[in-house]
Protein backbone atom coordinates (compact mmCIF):
# COMPACT_ATOMS: atom_id res chain seq x y z
CA UNK A 1 0.00 0.00 0.00
CA UNK A 2 2.76 2.43 0.65
CA UNK A 3 4.49 1.69 -2.55
CA UNK A 4 1.90 2.63 -4.62
CA UNK A 5 0.83 6.07 -2.35
CA UNK A 6 4.42 6.92 -3.16
CA UNK A 7 3.84 5.90 -6.98
CA UNK A 8 0.71 7.97 -6.81
CA UNK A 9 2.28 10.93 -5.25
CA UNK A 10 5.42 10.64 -7.80
CA UNK A 11 3.21 10.78 -10.93
CA UNK A 12 1.10 13.53 -9.29
CA UNK A 13 4.61 15.56 -8.70
CA UNK A 14 5.04 14.19 -12.53
CA UNK A 15 1.97 15.96 -13.78
CA UNK A 16 2.37 19.11 -12.10
CA UNK A 17 5.67 19.61 -13.25
CA UNK A 18 4.78 18.45 -16.96
CA UNK A 19 2.08 21.25 -16.71
CA UNK A 20 4.50 24.04 -15.42
CA UNK A 21 6.71 23.11 -18.33
CA UNK A 22 3.72 23.54 -20.99
CA UNK A 23 2.79 26.82 -19.30
CA UNK A 24 6.32 28.39 -19.76
CA UNK A 25 6.27 27.48 -23.58
CA UNK A 26 3.21 29.25 -24.32
CA UNK A 27 4.69 32.65 -24.87
CA UNK A 28 6.84 33.94 -27.30
CA UNK A 29 9.46 33.98 -25.28
CA UNK A 30 9.79 31.27 -23.93
CA UNK A 31 12.16 30.40 -26.59
CA UNK A 32 15.10 31.84 -29.18
CA UNK A 33 13.01 33.91 -32.08
CA UNK A 34 13.61 36.45 -34.25
CA UNK A 35 17.41 36.56 -33.35
CA UNK A 36 17.12 37.47 -29.85
CA UNK A 37 20.51 37.54 -28.42
CA UNK A 38 20.04 37.73 -24.52
CA UNK A 39 18.19 35.72 -22.01
CA UNK A 40 16.14 37.53 -19.07
CA UNK A 41 16.26 34.50 -16.24
CA UNK A 42 13.05 35.06 -13.31
CA UNK A 43 12.74 31.99 -11.23
CA UNK A 44 14.28 29.55 -13.07
CA UNK A 45 11.96 30.53 -15.87
CA UNK A 46 13.85 31.80 -19.41
CA UNK A 47 12.62 35.25 -21.69
CA UNK A 48 14.77 34.99 -24.65
CA UNK A 49 14.60 38.76 -25.87
CA UNK A 50 16.72 41.23 -27.38
CA UNK A 51 18.98 43.65 -26.64
CA UNK A 52 18.27 46.18 -28.58
CA UNK A 53 14.61 46.50 -28.14
CA UNK A 54 15.28 46.31 -24.40
CA UNK A 55 17.98 48.98 -24.91
CA UNK A 56 15.69 51.21 -26.89
CA UNK A 57 12.63 51.03 -24.37
CA UNK A 58 14.60 51.18 -20.89
CA UNK A 59 17.35 53.62 -20.10
CA UNK A 60 18.21 50.87 -17.33
CA UNK A 61 18.69 48.18 -20.11
CA UNK A 62 20.40 50.39 -22.50
CA UNK A 63 23.05 51.70 -19.54
CA UNK A 64 23.45 47.88 -18.35
CA UNK A 65 24.83 46.81 -21.80
CA UNK A 66 26.90 49.43 -22.46
CA UNK A 67 28.61 49.26 -18.69
CA UNK A 68 31.42 47.77 -18.16
CA UNK A 69 29.81 45.41 -15.46
CA UNK A 70 29.36 41.59 -16.42
CA UNK A 71 25.89 41.53 -17.57
CA UNK A 72 27.15 43.70 -20.78
CA UNK A 73 28.63 40.34 -22.65
CA UNK A 74 26.40 37.98 -20.27
CA UNK A 75 23.91 35.74 -22.18
CA UNK A 76 21.85 35.16 -19.27
CA UNK A 77 20.88 38.23 -16.94
CA UNK A 78 18.95 37.39 -13.97
CA UNK A 79 16.53 39.08 -12.51
CA UNK A 80 16.10 38.10 -8.91
CA UNK A 81 13.13 39.08 -6.63
CA UNK A 82 11.05 39.46 -9.96
CA UNK A 83 7.71 36.96 -11.07
CA UNK A 84 7.77 35.30 -14.19
CA UNK A 85 3.92 36.40 -14.72
CA UNK A 86 4.71 39.63 -13.90
CA UNK A 87 7.40 40.06 -16.34
CA UNK A 88 5.67 38.36 -18.83
CA UNK A 89 2.90 41.17 -18.84
CA UNK A 90 6.13 43.56 -18.89
CA UNK A 91 7.73 42.09 -22.01
CA UNK A 92 4.47 41.72 -23.80
CA UNK A 93 3.65 45.54 -22.82
CA UNK A 94 6.80 46.51 -23.96
CA UNK A 95 6.95 44.62 -27.61
CA UNK A 96 4.04 45.60 -28.42
CA UNK A 97 1.27 43.38 -30.37
CA UNK A 98 3.52 43.55 -33.27
CA UNK A 99 6.42 41.60 -31.90
CA UNK A 100 4.68 39.61 -28.94
CA UNK A 101 1.34 38.81 -31.53
CA UNK A 102 -0.64 38.87 -28.02
CA UNK A 103 -2.11 41.79 -26.49
CA UNK A 104 -2.16 43.18 -23.12
CA UNK A 105 -4.75 45.02 -21.24
CA UNK A 106 -4.05 46.95 -18.38
CA UNK A 107 -6.27 46.11 -15.40
CA UNK A 108 -6.60 46.23 -11.82
CA UNK A 109 -5.09 42.77 -11.45
CA UNK A 110 -1.86 43.63 -13.51
CA UNK A 111 -1.67 47.67 -13.01
CA UNK A 112 0.41 47.52 -9.73
CA UNK A 113 3.70 45.30 -11.09
CA UNK A 114 3.12 47.08 -14.71
CA UNK A 115 3.46 50.12 -12.38
CA UNK A 116 6.36 48.54 -10.58
CA UNK A 117 8.62 46.98 -13.31
CA UNK A 118 7.75 50.42 -15.62
CA UNK A 119 9.50 52.40 -12.90
CA UNK A 120 12.22 50.28 -12.15
CA UNK A 121 13.59 50.23 -15.47
CA UNK A 122 12.05 53.74 -16.71
CA UNK A 123 9.74 52.38 -19.66
CA UNK A 124 7.69 55.57 -19.36
CA UNK A 125 5.86 55.72 -23.06
CA UNK A 126 4.97 52.03 -23.51
CA UNK A 127 3.82 51.19 -20.08
CA UNK A 128 4.02 54.23 -17.10
CA UNK A 129 2.02 56.70 -18.85
CA UNK A 130 -0.41 53.96 -19.95
CA UNK A 131 -0.96 53.28 -16.42
CA UNK A 132 -1.43 56.55 -14.99
CA UNK A 133 -3.65 57.33 -17.29
CA UNK A 134 -5.64 53.70 -16.51
CA UNK A 135 -5.52 54.59 -13.32
CA UNK A 136 -6.91 58.27 -13.79
CA UNK A 137 -9.83 56.78 -15.89
CA UNK A 138 -10.54 53.98 -13.80
CA UNK A 139 -14.02 54.43 -11.88
CA UNK A 140 -13.36 54.79 -8.08
CA UNK A 141 -15.61 52.52 -5.76
CA UNK A 142 -15.21 51.69 -2.34
CA UNK A 143 -13.75 47.94 -3.73
CA UNK A 144 -10.88 49.24 -5.52
CA UNK A 145 -10.54 52.77 -4.25
CA UNK A 146 -8.11 51.93 -1.37
CA UNK A 147 -5.44 49.86 -3.88
CA UNK A 148 -5.35 52.91 -6.45
CA UNK A 149 -5.05 55.18 -3.51
CA UNK A 150 -1.96 53.26 -2.39
CA UNK A 151 -0.53 53.68 -6.02
CA UNK A 152 -0.78 57.49 -6.65
CA UNK A 153 0.76 58.03 -2.86
CA UNK A 154 3.84 55.78 -3.94
CA UNK A 155 3.77 57.04 -7.72
CA UNK A 156 3.26 60.68 -6.42
CA UNK A 157 0.05 60.71 -8.80
CA UNK A 158 -1.63 63.94 -7.21
CA UNK A 159 -4.80 63.88 -9.53
CA UNK A 160 -5.64 60.31 -9.04
CA UNK A 161 -5.07 60.36 -5.43
CA UNK A 162 -7.45 63.61 -5.26
CA UNK A 163 -10.64 61.17 -6.79
CA UNK A 164 -9.49 59.03 -4.42
CA UNK A 165 -9.82 61.35 -1.90
CA UNK A 166 -13.16 63.07 -3.15
CA UNK A 167 -14.82 59.47 -3.33
CA UNK A 168 -13.71 58.54 0.36
CA UNK A 169 -14.88 61.75 1.94
CA UNK A 170 -18.25 60.97 0.38
CA UNK A 171 -18.91 57.75 2.15
CA UNK A 172 -20.84 57.27 5.15
CA UNK A 173 -18.86 56.79 8.12
CA UNK A 174 -19.53 53.34 8.22
CA UNK A 175 -18.88 52.56 4.52
CA UNK A 176 -15.76 54.71 5.00
CA UNK A 177 -14.79 53.03 8.33
CA UNK A 178 -15.37 49.77 6.26
CA UNK A 179 -13.85 50.49 3.22
CA UNK A 180 -10.35 51.82 4.78
CA UNK A 181 -10.35 49.60 7.67
CA UNK A 182 -9.52 51.97 10.28
CA UNK A 183 -8.27 49.39 12.88
CA UNK A 184 -5.56 48.94 10.75
CA UNK A 185 -4.36 51.96 9.24
CA UNK A 186 -1.96 54.28 11.48
CA UNK A 187 -3.11 57.43 13.82
CA UNK A 188 -1.82 59.61 11.01
CA UNK A 189 -3.72 58.55 8.10
CA UNK A 190 -6.84 57.78 10.28
CA UNK A 191 -6.85 61.49 10.92
CA UNK A 192 -6.57 62.44 7.42
CA UNK A 193 -9.57 60.59 6.16
CA UNK A 194 -11.89 61.66 9.13
CA UNK A 195 -10.66 65.35 8.66
CA UNK A 196 -11.64 65.09 4.74
CA UNK A 197 -14.58 63.96 5.65
CA UNK A 198 -15.40 66.69 8.65
CA UNK A 199 -14.34 69.33 6.21
CA UNK A 200 -16.61 68.02 3.52
CA UNK A 201 -19.64 68.05 5.49
CA UNK A 202 -18.82 71.81 7.02
CA UNK A 203 -18.46 73.06 3.82
CA UNK A 204 -22.06 71.15 2.78
CA UNK A 205 -23.88 72.55 5.91
CA UNK A 206 -22.68 76.24 4.71
CA UNK A 207 -24.23 75.74 1.14
CA UNK A 208 -26.77 74.49 2.85
CA UNK A 209 -28.35 76.48 5.41
CA UNK A 210 -28.82 79.71 4.18
CA UNK A 211 -30.86 77.45 1.43
CA UNK A 212 -32.22 75.83 4.49
CA UNK A 213 -33.80 78.86 5.90
CA UNK A 214 -34.81 80.68 2.77
CA UNK A 215 -37.19 77.63 1.85
CA UNK A 216 -38.36 78.44 5.33
CA UNK A 217 -39.05 81.91 5.07
CA UNK A 218 -40.70 81.94 1.50
CA UNK A 219 -42.85 78.59 2.81
CA UNK A 220 -44.07 81.02 5.41
CA UNK A 221 -45.07 83.85 2.77
CA UNK A 222 -46.91 81.72 0.65
CA UNK A 223 -48.93 80.25 3.26
CA UNK A 224 -49.48 84.02 4.16
CA UNK A 225 -50.55 84.40 0.76
CA UNK A 226 -52.90 81.28 0.35
CA UNK A 227 -54.70 82.24 4.04
CA UNK A 228 -55.38 78.80 4.16
CA UNK A 229 -56.78 78.56 7.97
CA UNK A 230 -53.84 80.50 8.82
CA UNK A 231 -53.12 82.80 11.97
CA UNK A 232 -51.52 86.45 10.59
CA UNK A 233 -48.07 86.67 10.57
CA UNK A 234 -46.78 88.64 13.44
CA UNK A 235 -47.08 91.70 13.12
CA UNK A 236 -43.90 92.42 15.61
CA UNK A 237 -41.73 91.27 12.54
CA UNK A 238 -43.67 91.49 9.82
CA UNK A 239 -44.69 94.55 7.59
CA UNK A 240 -47.07 94.58 4.47
CA UNK A 241 -46.41 90.62 4.25
CA UNK A 242 -42.76 91.30 4.60
CA UNK A 243 -40.08 90.06 7.06
CA UNK A 244 -38.19 92.73 9.50
CA UNK A 245 -35.75 90.67 10.82
CA UNK A 246 -34.18 87.36 9.95
CA UNK A 247 -36.21 84.01 10.39
CA UNK A 248 -33.46 82.81 13.20
CA UNK A 249 -33.69 85.59 15.54
CA UNK A 250 -37.24 85.68 15.24
CA UNK A 251 -37.53 81.76 16.01
CA UNK A 252 -34.78 82.48 19.23
CA UNK A 253 -37.54 85.34 20.74
CA UNK A 254 -40.75 85.06 19.15
CA UNK A 255 -43.20 82.23 20.08
CA UNK A 256 -45.83 83.56 17.43
CA UNK A 257 -43.11 83.17 14.21
CA UNK A 258 -42.55 79.81 15.84
CA UNK A 259 -46.17 78.83 15.42
CA UNK A 260 -47.04 79.78 12.15
CA UNK A 261 -44.22 77.54 10.61
CA UNK A 262 -45.62 74.51 13.16
CA UNK A 263 -49.05 75.33 11.55
CA UNK A 264 -48.07 74.76 8.20
CA UNK A 265 -46.14 71.71 9.25
CA UNK A 266 -48.48 69.59 11.00
CA UNK A 267 -50.93 70.69 8.31
CA UNK A 268 -49.00 69.41 5.27
CA UNK A 269 -47.61 66.41 7.25
CA UNK A 270 -48.86 62.58 7.13
CA UNK A 271 -49.74 61.71 10.77
CA UNK A 272 -47.44 59.99 12.84
CA UNK A 273 -47.34 56.62 15.09
CA UNK A 274 -44.84 55.11 16.70
CA UNK A 275 -42.32 56.91 14.73
CA UNK A 276 -43.85 56.18 10.86
CA UNK A 277 -45.80 57.77 8.57
CA UNK A 278 -49.80 56.29 8.26
CA UNK A 279 -51.62 58.80 6.65
CA UNK A 280 -51.83 62.19 5.35
CA UNK A 281 -53.58 65.09 6.95
CA UNK A 282 -53.69 67.85 3.88
CA UNK A 283 -53.69 68.14 0.40
CA UNK A 284 -50.11 69.21 -0.21
CA UNK A 285 -48.71 66.26 2.10
CA UNK A 286 -49.72 63.96 -1.30
CA UNK A 287 -46.49 64.96 -2.65
CA UNK A 288 -44.11 63.90 -0.19
CA UNK A 289 -41.88 60.62 -0.76
CA UNK A 290 -42.16 58.22 2.44
CA UNK A 291 -38.63 59.00 3.64
CA UNK A 292 -39.46 63.18 2.72
CA UNK A 293 -41.07 65.04 5.44
CA UNK A 294 -41.71 68.67 6.37
CA UNK A 295 -43.30 67.75 10.36
CA UNK A 296 -43.67 69.99 13.58
CA UNK A 297 -39.96 69.33 14.25
CA UNK A 298 -38.55 72.34 11.91
CA UNK A 299 -38.54 74.58 14.83
CA UNK A 300 -36.34 73.04 16.81
CA UNK A 301 -34.30 72.08 13.52
CA UNK A 302 -34.09 75.45 12.85
CA UNK A 303 -32.58 76.51 16.12
CA UNK A 304 -29.83 73.31 16.73
CA UNK A 305 -29.00 74.23 12.64
CA UNK A 306 -28.15 78.31 13.62
CA UNK A 307 -26.23 76.74 16.70
CA UNK A 308 -23.80 74.37 14.76
CA UNK A 309 -23.49 76.94 11.93
CA UNK A 310 -22.61 79.55 14.66
CA UNK A 311 -19.72 77.22 15.89
CA UNK A 312 -18.64 77.07 12.74
CA UNK A 313 -18.33 80.35 11.63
Amino acid sequence: MASNTASAREISESSVQEAQEKEKVKHCFAEPWEDSDVILVVENEQFHVHRLILSMSSPVFKAMFKSQFKEAAADEIPLPGKKPNEVLDFLIKMYGPHHSKTELQITMENVEHLLLLSDEYQVTEQIFKPCVKFLDEEPKTKENVMKILALAELYNLEKVRQDCDDLLKGLSLKTLSDTVQFQNIDKDKLQYFLTQRIELLEGLLKEVYPQFIGLAECCMWLWDEEKKDMPDLCPTHYSNGKPTTNLVDRFKECDECRFVLDKIARYTAPQRRRGRYLEFSGTYATYYASRHRFDDDVSDIINKFSQIMTQLK
